[in-house]
């Protein structure tokens, strides 16, 4: 179903087509829905980005899956679940969080996503680094609307400290100090492709007059757990498991904020 060595070798690996066109229909429109603060389940996100709102930036939006029943089933969806235990080799798959993402199609670089390692957002509160994240067009992509790219090979580097950032808008001087070569990832809507935690990934802005959407579905194996490490921020994802009274040491496993997408 999915090539393993291909992701092993390369740091990602585009699936094959996993979505109807009537699921993805249901999708963008369970987007438009939380971009415009309509929340069916009740439940708000955890992040809206921009600060304040700007119409030429990308929109981002962390735990969009909390507010709609039609992007829940998308991000807990069994087909990544079962891609993603694969690429992990693990019997176990659960949500660690997911990202609405909204490039709007205005040419300029506030709509871009800096060079980043996604392992560089989560390293100081995960015990290992047992992520895949399957990101699912909900339009074409290509490099006018800016699709994403990837460093092939780049996963091998290891953790690059100093390196990401997401909200760089300076992509090419941020790719000229990384170097290597970067291969858009060109997909249709309902296509999802798979990149390693490590893998270097970010894209231009959206020179076409057409939409750009995407969910990016971060997903983790079911016995990662805790930590607490480094200085300054950290990922919500622990205070998260604060509030339940646990911490350091427990695993990731509250069904409720990290459901289980597949178990072998």
């Amino acid at each position: 179903m999915i090539d393993v060595a291909a992701f092993q070798r390369d740091g990602y690996v585009i699936a094959p087509q996993l979505f109807s066109a009537d699921e993805v229909e249901c999708f963008r429109a369970a987007l438009a829905r939380v971009e415009a603060g309509e929340y069916r389940t009740g439940r708000r996100p955890t992040l809206d980005l921009p600060i304040p709102p700007d119409p030429s930036a990308l929109r981002k939006i962390d735990n969009a899956w909390w507010a709609d029943p039609d992007l829940a089933s998308l991000a807990t969806d069994k087909r990544l679940g079962e891609i993603a235990a694969a690429l992990l080799d693990t019997p176990t798959v659960r949500l660690w969080q997911d990202q609405l993402l909204d490039k709007p199609p205005t040419g300029v670089d506030t709509g871009n996503i800096g060079w980043h390692q996604d392992w560089d957002s989560w390293k100081t509160v995960a015990s290992r680094d047992a992520f895949v994240t399957a990101w699912v067009a909900l339009d074409d992509v290509d490099e006018v609307n800016g699709a994403m790219q990837v460093i092939p090979g780049s996963h091998a580097w290891g953790h690059v400290p100093g390196a990401s950032n997401f909200l760089g808008t300076d992509v090419d001087a941020q790719l000229a100090r990384l170097g290597g070569e970067p291969r858009h990832l060109c997909m249709r809507a309902g296509e999802a492709s798979f990149h390693h935690v490590l893998t270097f990934h970010g894209s231009g802005p959206n020179k076409s007059k057409r939409p750009r959407r995407s969910l990016a579905v971060h997903l983790v194996a079911g016995d990662v757990t805790a930590i607490d490490e480094g200085e300054g921020w950290r990922h919500y994802n622990l205070g998260l498991l604060q509030s339940r009274g646990r911490g350091v040491g427990d695993a990731y496993a509250d069904d409720e904020l990290w459901p289980v997408v597949f178990r072998a």
